[in-house]
């Protein structure tokens, strides 16, 4: 399977991006709660939009998400349903996603 993303704008790699990472990282951590659905899945950010405060994240066991981040700081009053995390179990299925984002933002 290649894994392989095509970013599209709005989306963009954070690979050259080490500090934006680095606190983006770091929000998802305080956000994702042991009730949250990633909770163990040792989210590691990888790409941002510009659109919102959408990032894709690279899980443990070889899936992605799409993650809504509140940036409030902390683990939500709601932590099973916040940050809303979209689960792709494959990279075509994230591919098709961020197009879709892509064509309904251009």
């Amino acid at each position: 399977m290649n894994q392989t993303i095509k970013w599209m704008e709005p989306w963009w790699s954070l690979a050259e991006s080490e500090l934006i990472k680095a606190g983006i990282q770091k929000e998802l951590g305080c956000e994702i709660g042991h009730l949250h659905p990633l909770w163990g899945l040792k989210p590691a950010v990888i790409a941002k939009s510009d659109a919102s405060d959408d990032v894709v994240v690279k899980l443990c066991d070889g899936r992605f998400a799409c993650v809504h981040l509140t940036w409030n700081g902390r683990i939500d009053q709601q932590p099973s349903k916040f940050p809303v995390s979209i689960i792709f179990e494959s990279v075509e299925s994230l591919q098709t996603y961020i197009s879709e984002i892509a064509d309904r933002y251009t």
